[in-house]
């Protein structure tokens, strides 16, 4: 008996470091559980999936009709709004990926993968995979509603630099998603969630004029530096108004600061 029970406190205490392959392969199986879990939850998945497309399809296409004609963007416009909208289909699964946060904290799930043990940060990388994951859903129907459609004047290569520079761009989000969700409680997450993504997709200019008055103001969102970003890297430059580097550097700044609080709120409280 005094064998077996030295040996589970050694097996307790063990603090050796996991091997390489099997700490990647602890994180990689968070982040697969965690996109099978977002997707079997329709609540989640389906609006952030089907209605950035729809909505685009509804103003982008349909009602927007020969806008080209009557802009002075021309025939260009048709890009700036696939781009605007796009954009919106990657921001939504980032910010709203804390609400999944919030539910797991609410109900002690993450307590209960600290004591498996799950590696330290598997969580948070997993959720943020999670969200490109469906980013990438989300905008890979907007890009083929665009190009069935017909009225980009962009070329395939330039489209597909947008869609793949939006899917990278949900990880600021997601860290903002993250904070949102380590700091509210389940059901007060989405009304949080809401409450910085509609003013940030209005107020960016992603896909309606803005008075000269909010115009000025737009550098302030992170959501209009992800558009830029997108359409300086693909050569949009009718549409380009900050340099790339600056978009990348407040995207990357959004992160590491929405991101840093996160895990320290995480971490002290849990």
């Amino acid at each position: 008996m005094n064998t077996v029970a030295n040996a589970i406190n050694a097996t307790a205490f063990d603090r050796r470091p996991l091997p390489v392959a099997r700490l990647l392969r602890a994180y990689l199986m968070e982040a697969k559980y965690e996109m099978l879990g977002a997707l079997r939850t329709t609540g989640f998945a389906l609006p952030f999936i089907a209605v950035p497309v729809a909505i685009y399809v509804l103003f982008g296409v349909i009602i927007s009709g020969n806008a080209g004609a009557h802009s002075p963007f021309g025939a260009g416009i048709a890009d700036y709004l696939f781009a605007g909208f796009a954009s919106m289909a990657a921001m939504m699964p980032g910010i709203f990926s804390g609400v999944i946060l919030a539910q797991e904290r609410e109900a002690g799930l993450l307590k209960l993968k600290r004591a498996m043990p799950l590696p330290p940060g598997a969580s948070i990388v997993a959720k943020m995979l999670m969200g490109m994951g469906i980013s990438a859903l989300s905008v890979g129907l907007v890009v083929a509603a665009a190009l069935f459609a017909g009225k980009l004047t962009i070329s395939t290569g330039q489209v597909v630099t947008i869609a793949a520079v939006l899917i990278v761009g949900t990880i600021p989000f997601s860290a903002m998603g993250l904070l949102i969700g380590a700091m509210s409680s389940g059901s007060a997450a989405p009304a949080w969630g809401n409450l910085l993504f509609l003013p940030m997709m209005w107020l960016s200019g992603l896909f309606i004029p803005l008075p000269a008055s909010l115009e000025r103001w737009v550098i302030l969102w992170p959501a209009f530096h992800l558009d830029q970003l997108a359409l300086g890297l693909a050569g949009v430059k009718q549409f380009t108004y900050v340099p790339p580097a600056l978009a990348a550097g407040v995207l990357v700044g959004t992160t590491v600061l929405f991101g840093g609080l996160a895990i320290r709120r995480l971490a002290r409280v849990g």
